[in-house]
């Protein structure tokens, strides 16, 4: 008799810079599984960028998608995650 076997799936939460100029990303080593809670890391890479402020995480390059500040929370759904440093620019 043959038992199939299985393994659950593992899932990265993963940091971009999004055209930083010095420092560099959080790294979460962490593999998640579906249902997890991933904590998003703050800016512990000194992340810059010439003529901005570093203004949290998102789920889009572009700020459209959903914004974190180090420290909060989400669940883990069936993908992996990239968030993207999001920059303010200094006046």
């Amino acid at each position: 008799t043959l038992y199939a076997q299985w393994t659950e799936n593992t899932y990265s939460v993963t940091y971009n810079g999004n055209s930083n100029t010095g420092g560099s990303v959080p790294n979460d080593a962490t593999g998640y599984h579906t249902g997890d809670t991933a904590t998003v890391l703050g800016n512990t890479g000194t992340l810059v960028r010439t003529g901005y402020t570093f203004a949290g995480w998102n789920t889009a390059a572009n700020g459209s998608g959903t914004s974190y500040s180090g420290g909060n929370t989400f669940a883990i759904g069936s993908s992996n995650v990239t968030l993207y440093a999001q920059w303010t620019a200094v006046n």
